[in-house]
């Protein structure tokens, strides 16, 4: 084993000074305003593409820079952006899947792409699993269950009691069709035994509002999307769909700590590049990735805007790609199966 360590550790150190030697290119498959899986895609006009430009970066642009500042300051080389949006960043990731393999292409994509969608969409113009090699998470998104400020159910037993008391009259909200954010609600209606309906919005903004004025029950929305608007006090975090709580909402308990034991459900972003990669190329820019994860600067960025840091190897990543493949295309199943 220590002879077949120190010849990796040799060939990536070989890799290592050979490459890169021009610039990198990031894909994002996400319009300006941000993944369909935070914020939504808005109707777009005239007007919002001169706002998309003067706007502040989305959540996912400012995920995605803080990527390639790491992989830029990491290999003293240009990483450009290169966005590449459309069919719900079905296309961009096409793109990437058909780069050169390289090493010089990678791509920053969502959960809702690769886990979701090849459930979803019964053709896609890349295979996920055979035309993408994993090379590292990057970033974990919690999902917030939330309810108006004024709303008497104030945890998650009570609002399953209240469903349980009028089925199919409780509806919950979330920002589109087959995101994550809707399927971890199909996961808490099953869990917990309830009749709830769905009511799809345009967006964590949208779905928010239908929250807030009482239009819904309640709403399952990424806690990124859902920090900016805790302060006002109209709008309550009943819970969190991860395992564990986060940082940054450390008073709001899990899902699983309010009576659904073994709920976890959450979003994610990473980094791949096309398959037939190089696995040395792939094994330095899973380290590369990981040293600025191990960053205190990054780890507080990413507390502080609903994230958490995602290190590991890319064995783990893909094996985090197949447990949320199997889990989701179940969860896709048992909703088509009710319509």
């Amino acid at each position: 084993m220590r002879s077949l360590l120190a010849t990796w550790l040799l060939l990536i150190a070989t890799v290592a000074t050979a490459y890169p030697d021009r610039p990198l290119a990031v894909v994002v498959p996400f319009p300006a305003a941000g993944s369909d899986d935070i914020y939504g895609v808005p109707r777009i006009t005239k007007l919002v593409k001169v706002m998309q430009t003067l706007a502040t970066p989305s959540l996912t642009d400012i995920l995605a820079l803080e990527l390639i500042q790491s992989l830029g300051g990491a290999f003293e080389r240009p990483v450009n952006m290169e966005r590449h949006p459309g069919g719900r960043t079905i296309a961009g990731t096409g793109y990437a899947a058909r780069a050169k393999p390289d090493g010089y292409t990678l791509l920053f994509a969502g959960n809702p792409t690769i886990t979701i969608f090849p459930s979803l969409y019964s053709k896609l113009p890349f295979d996920p699993h055979n035309d993408l090699s994993p090379v590292a998470a990057f970033a974990y998104m919690p999902i917030a269950l939330i309810t108006a400020g004024d709303n008497p159910a104030r945890t998650v037993r009570e609002m399953i009691e209240r469903a349980r008391m009028l089925p199919g009259q409780i509806n919950y909200g979330t920002l589109g069709d087959a995101s994550t954010a809707h399927l971890t609600g199909e996961l808490f209606r099953a869990a917990s035994g309830t009749q709830i309906v769905h009511v799809s919005y345009n967006g964590s903004l949208a779905a928010i509002n239908a929250v807030v004025t009482r239009h819904v029950e309640f709403g399952f929305v990424p806690l990124p999307a859902v920090l900016p608007y805790t302060e006002t006090g109209k709008l309550r975090i009943i819970a969190i769909s991860t395992g564990t709580r986060h940082p940054a909402v450390p008073s709001v308990p899990t899902v699983a700590e309010s009576g659904l034991a073994g709920f976890d459900a959450y979003g994610w972003f990473g980094v791949f590049t096309p398959a037939r990669t190089s696995g040395a190329i792939v094994s330095l820019l899973n380290y590369e990735i990981n040293r600025a994860l191990a960053e205190e600067a990054l780890q507080r960025s990413l507390l502080a805007r609903g994230f958490t840091a995602a290190p590991g190897s890319p064995e783990a990543f893909r094996e985090l790609i197949r447990k949320d493949s199997e889990r989701w295309a179940r969860v896709v199943r048992s909703v088509t199966a009710s319509q």
